[in-house]
């Protein structure tokens, strides 16, 4: 027979325990949120395929033709922007989906207990389904343009996880901020779209230095997602160079943000019913 045990919050490790007791109604909590999400559509998971390539026509077009950036790429400039594409869609859904899931879990939380990290962590689960259908898209357009990577291609699911861990911290972070202040579930998605033509996804560091200047290429190394982007491009495209600089700065980020953002969000959860 199980015990649940509610104490004082931070008083011991009765919390982590139920976390990994719960671990699978986050579980439940991902199929929920699928099946929720493509429910009486006609396309169905189709639209996990035809937003990104949306996105990659209309990027291809503003920084390749308008911008310059595909003068002189090495690699199919399409497959580029869609390579930078897939762990910058994972950071953006996950941010998303976890600052605003405890709203959306709301009416669940009035009526049951469980620990209140499960509803962030099932809800950044959902994610690796678009990524993983994403990927396969990736592989079908290097097919296309008769494009053969490199064997680096093996360690993108490793680069890929600090990019899902970095947008569900900080949607932890931000989560603790909108039960109190709603406005923020509306203005997270405007950031996300304005922070998507502020990292290299359709363009490396090396543009940056090269087209506009050093001085604006540091601000560009200061973005939290930009080491962990270029970082997956370089497993996809064998042209690309690693960026040592940005991927040891989003690490930094990375590691500053889980102690932050878990401490936070401890020091608040007793708070989340009475708000929402």
């Amino acid at each position: 027979m199980q015990k649940t045990v509610i104490q004082p919050n931070g008083k011991s490790f009765q919390y982590w325990k139920d976390l990994w007791r719960y671990r699978e109604l986050a579980l439940n909590f991902a199929k929920r949120d699928v099946t929720v999400r493509y429910k009486q559509t006609f396309i169905g998971f189709g639209w996990s395929i035809i937003n990104p390539i949306i996105n990659m026509l209309i990027m291809t077009f503003i920084f390749g033709n308008l911008a310059g950036f595909s003068e002189g790429s090495a690699a199919p400039y399409q497959v580029v922007v869609y390579a930078g594409l897939i762990p910058w869609t994972l950071f953006a859904r996950t941010l998303t989906l976890a600052s605003s899931t405890l709203v959306s879990n709301a009416e669940l939380m009035k009526k049951v207990y469980y620990p209140r990290l499960i509803s962030p962590l099932g809800s950044s689960i959902t994610t690796l389904i678009d990524t993983a259908i994403s990927v396969g898209v990736l592989f079908i357009l290097m097919a296309i343009h008769h494009y053969t990577p490199s064997f680096r291609i093996l360690l993108a699911p490793v680069m890929l996880l600090p990019m899902m861990f970095l947008g569900m911290f900080l949607g932890l972070f931000l989560s603790s901020f909108t039960v109190k202040y709603r406005d923020l579930i509306q203005i997270v998605p405007l950031l996300v779209q304005i922070g998507q033509y502020a990292t290299p996804v359709a363009y490396s560091m090396n543009d940056i230095s090269a087209k506009v200047s050093p001085k604006a290429a540091f601000v560009f190394l200061i973005n939290p997602a930009t080491g962990f982007v270029s970082a997956f491009k370089w497993c996809m495209i064998k042209t690309e160079v690693f960026d040592w600089r940005s991927f040891l700065v989003s690490f930094v980020w990375l590691i500053v943000f889980i102690p932050i953002a878990t401490k936070l969000f401890r020091k608040t959860e007793r708070t989340f019913v009475d708000l929402v």
